[in-house]
């Protein structure tokens, strides 16, 4: 039975998917070590702790604790760490297993290299991947920019595979559209998320019948406020605060669209819930989901920061039909075939094999599918 450990910060909602898919694989046995169970800014935002499935938790808040747990596993097990540098204690899990001898993946983001801060973070990965990545058997880049990114600092293009978030989708019977255009905006209202971009493309776009709902919260909420206020279809904002998560993937699932307009953003989780539930997304260049949205072939992807794209975007996806049941079942499936959880659990362990030489090297799950079925293709198939 081959072992499985991940090693995180924090038990998350974006990994818990893919953890439990896993554990429930045949000859799989999968452990979860964490350094807290949510912290309190992601509780404040909705976060509730997840459930791992059938994977065994252990919780480490020291270094002594990581190096004692890194030594308890077997000498078989893999481990998947959270990149090479940073993440807090969970950080010491890297050169403790690289001390052991053991089989290590890396598994990160694109790293945000904007501003004088982001000009120093390629020196400080590099130096780590020199330090340490020898020992490191394969990296999981969440994003086409993380692989970039690893490439240019010393990791071995063979070691890089694609990859991004698998989720858990909604239950079947939340796909039911609203009976207005909704397009909803989740996360925080930080700087980084360009809400006020999305809020002034909506005003430029101004559709009577459609309304933008503002689901989070963050230090920017007065500003974006006021400027909400001043748009031409001020009355069609409407702000709900933070909501759980199964909360807000309701709404998201009786949505006629996702928008993601951020700066900067890793994966962006939000769109593969999104697409999951059978909802377009419309999302920045600068997110590491645009390549499954292009994908896709649904919603659209805009350039960063520019808010005469993202108007133009959300205008070509309002001038279009509202999105009726067929294609949400043709996005949903598609999704699920790439995106979700058992999706990324299948393409975790073939990534495992081929790095044993076991099998042939994968491609990521969303470069293999084509693109999302058009509402004639669905018909044609259903009645030959």
């Amino acid at each position: 039975m081959t072992q499985i450990v991940f090693w995180q910060s924090m038990i998350t909602p974006h990994q818990a998917g893919l953890v439990r898919a896993l554990a429930a694989r045949q000859g799989l046995s999968v452990d979860y070590v964490a350094a807290e169970k949510v912290d309190p800014a992601r509780a404040a935002m909705g976060w509730q702790e997840p459930d791992l499935g059938a994977a065994t938790l252990h919780m480490a808040q020291t270094a002594d604790q990581i190096g004692e747990l890194a030594h308890r596993f077997s000498a078989d097990a893999v481990h998947i760490c959270q990149g090479f540098r940073g993440n807090g204690v969970i950080a010491n899990a890297l050169p403790a297993l690289a001390g052991n001898g053991a089989r290590i993946g890396v598994m990160m983001e694109a790293v945000d290299q904007r501003g004088l801060a982001g000009w120093f973070k390629k020196p400080l990965y590099s130096r780590q991947v020199k330090r340490s990545g020898g020992a490191v058997a394969f990296c999981l880049a969440i994003g086409e920019d993380a692989g970039r990114f690893l490439a240019g600092c010393g990791v071995q293009q063979e070691k890089i595979f694609p990859f991004s978030y698998f989720l858990d989708p909604v239950e079947h019977s939340a796909q039911t559209a609203a009976p207005t255009r909704r397009l909803a905006y989740v996360g925080k209202l930080i700087a980084l998320k360009r809400v006020d971009l999305l809020i002034e493309a909506f005003g430029a776009v101004n559709r009577p019948g459609t309304t933008l709902s503002i689901v989070g919260a963050g230090p920017l909420e007065g500003k974006l406020r006021a400027l909400a206020a001043a748009q031409p279809n001020a009355g069609a904002i409407e702000w709900l605060g933070t909501l759980p998560n199964n909360e807000a993937r309701q709404l998201i699932a009786t949505s006629d669209g996702l928008i993601l307009p951020s700066d900067y953003d890793g994966w962006g989780a939000v769109v593969s819930e999104a697409m999951l539930a059978g909802t377009p997304a419309i999302c920045s260049s600068a997110c590491g989901a645009a390549v499954a949205v292009e994908r896709s072939g649904t919603g659209g992807v805009f350039t960063a920061g520019d808010k005469a794209s993202l108007t133009d975007c959300l205008r070509a996806h309002l001038n279009a039909e509202p999105t009726s049941p067929i294609q949400r079942v043709a996005l949903r499936g598609w999704a699920r075939d790439v995106l979700s959880a058992y999706a990324g659990a299948a393409y975790l362990e073939a990534i495992i094999a081929s790095v044993e030489r076991k099998t042939p090297r994968p491609d990521a799950p969303w470069a293999m599918a084509s693109r999302c079925k058009t509402p004639q293709e669905i018909k044609t198939f259903v009645t030959g």
